[in-house]
């Protein structure tokens, strides 16, 4: 069980790459999460307009800011950054508990995918009484900050 942060941006004034992707293979990993990075951002350009082109012009500042600084590292990690989220967060084979997330913007989505090889996954969302299906594919938005959700114990990776 485990849980990486991934950032081009860890610091939201733009100061630093995270500590993922400061190694060796970050290119690599980038490239891995490409695919479901882009369906991600697709999903929130149908989803939340507003919050889409907000990002997306947040990211065009964060590259001119990455020039002028000459911060090489979140030059490079820009350029395979697929998505107009400013993290992402994996979390390998841990239940979490109900919780709420309080550093999301409140009117903002966060999206939640599920990938691996389980069956019989759930989120929950105790404060709307409602619970779904997570298994591998599955993709849920919603505010993080305002909806309690958890995910129940799985067997599988």
């Amino acid at each position: 069980p485990g849980c990486i942060n991934l950032s081009p941006a860890w610091f939201q004034q733009g100061h630093e790459v995270s500590a993922s992707l400061k190694g060796p293979s970050s290119e690599n990993i980038l490239k891995a999460i490409a695919r479901p990075a882009a369906i991600a951002t697709v999903a929130l350009r149908v989803m939340h307009p507003q919050q889409y082109w907000t990002r997306l012009q947040a990211f065009a500042s964060l590259g001119d800011k990455a020039g002028s600084k000459e911060l090489p590292k979140m030059s490079e990690t820009l350029q395979y950054w697929t998505m107009v989220f400013n993290s992402l967060t994996v979390i390998c084979n841990w239940e979490t508990p109900n919780h709420q997330d309080h550093s999301s913007i409140p009117k903002c989505f966060d999206i939640l995918t599920s990938v691996g090889n389980y069956l019989n996954a759930w989120m929950s969302m105790p404060s709307l009484q409602l619970e779904f299906r997570y298994d591998p594919g599955c993709m849920i938005a919603f505010s993080g900050r305002i909806v309690r959700h958890g995910v129940h114990a799985v067997e599988g990776d």
